[in-house]
């Protein structure tokens, strides 16, 4: 009999009182009676300031030992989810289900020496299938492997999403459930457009936009794992009874019946990201002072994004951290450098934008009515972004959304 297997991510919020881990409990608890076998991913509890959360412990480490040795760090770092997947795992006990928890390693997760953002080589499950096969539900730290040698590593930012998409792809799992502060992927972010509309199915690529352009409702890393080997994704919240937003191939949303918004909608989602400075420079009389700006920041390591070319200068945002540094690196290399900060990108998500005309009349039009300047922009086939001061980007964002009246796209 072969085992249809769920895997469902439980984040730091999620597992941080007895009460959530309860909630969880009944998630495990409602995909067993619908005939899964599920396996749980746990990230450490609670966010910086709670005893166990990752942020806690990196501010442990550091604020005693400067130059903590990477190795031991990961060690370290390890603790926070193996603490919560034993707790969870008791957890499950108490309301009557079968459950072990495992490290990472004890999952059979392998990884490269990269301490601190170490990459998955490959799964061993078959420790977790003997268990499955038994009706255990079986409890793994997140965020965390093991190298060949058997040295403890972590996978960085993200990495629980990541051990449970990994997990996902080598047992085959029918569905990954991502549980988050929301209840599924919406229109715009609820708790700025509070009339926004749950999406309840995204195509890999119209959900890898969203998250590329901002929302936070699955680390990048892990939504890219998905779209290459299809694995499907269910992102959804503690607090809703609903399956909520559906990630998946074209033909999985028809067989279920949801519509393709990218078929449909010029705009079906608007995406936003805080925290970035914009950076103009004047070239001067300067030669080749673009590839020379593009070099010095590359050389230290820094990204940009919305990049504007024109004669007599060029545009482009960095993130608002390191906006002092990038001044300071051109104004060296003898540029006449305005940094304006702070700023917030704002993005329309859709599809063939280039062959919809009037989509950026009716943003500049939304912006302009609201007397919100706008700095900059940029495009690609699916998106119109432009960047404002941060001081405007929640009512951008519901004008626009108001605009192209997404609270009755869905």
């Amino acid at each position: 009999m072969t085992v249809k297997i769920v895997v469902q991510k439980f984040g730091g919020t999620s597992v941080n009182t007895r009460e959530l881990r309860e909630k969880a409990a009944l998630k495990v608890q409602e995909t067993q009676k619908e005939g899964f076998s599920p396996v749980v991913v746990v990230s450490a509890m609670g966010r910086k300031g709670a005893p166990y959360a990752t942020d806690t412990l990196i501010s442990l480490a550091r604020e005693e030992f400067s130059n903590l040795d990477p190795r031991d760090l990961d060690l370290l770092l390890s603790c926070g989810e193996i603490i919560s997947a034993v707790v969870m795992s008791q957890t499950l006990r108490r309301m009557g289900m079968k459950s072990v928890a495992f490290s990472g390693a004890q999952a059979g997760i392998i990884t490269d020496n990269h301490f601190g953002d170490a990459s998955i080589l490959r799964v061993e499950p078959d420790r977790i299938k003997k268990y499955l096969d038994k009706g255990y539900v079986v409890v793994v730290a997140g965020f965390q492997g093991a190298t060949e040698e058997g040295e403890i590593t972590t996978l960085g930012r993200g990495g629980s999403d990541t051990t449970a998409v990994v997990l996902g792809i080598y047992l085959q799992a029918d569905y990954v459930d991502i549980f988050t502060d929301v209840n599924g992927v919406f229109t715009a972010d609820p708790r700025i457009v509070p009339e926004a509309q749950i999406l309840q199915g995204l195509t890999y690529t119209e959900a890898a936009e969203i998250i590329q352009q901002g929302a936070k409702v699955i680390h990048h890393k892990a939504m890219n794992l998905a779209r290459e080997y299809r694995i499907p994704l269910r992102v959804r919240s503690l607090s809703d009874e609903g399956k909520g937003t559906l990630i998946c191939d074209i033909s999985t949303l028809t067989k279920e019946g949801l519509r393709i918004l990218s078929q449909e909608e010029p705009v079906y989602s608007i995406a936003y990201r805080r925290g970035l400075a914009q950076v103009r420079v004047n070239l001067g009389d300067s030669e080749n002072g673009e590839l020379k700006i593009f070099q010095s920041l590359a050389q230290e390591g820094i990204s940009i994004d919305l990049v504007s070319l024109f004669p007599e200068g060029t545009a482009f945002v960095v993130d608002e951290t390191v906006g002092s540094k990038v001044e300071e690196i051109l104004r060296r290399e003898g540029f006449e450098v305005n940094l304006t900060l702070p700023c917030a990108k704002v993005s329309l998500v859709g599809s063939d934008m280039a062959d919809r005309p009037g989509v950026v009349a009716q943003l500049v039009e939304a912006l302009k009515d609201a007397n919100i300047e706008i700095l900059q922009t940029g495009d690609s086939h699916i998106t119109i972004s432009c960047l404002v001061k941060s001081q405007d980007m929640e009512r951008a964002i519901q004008v626009l959304h108001h605009k192209f009246r997404l609270e009755k796209a869905c």
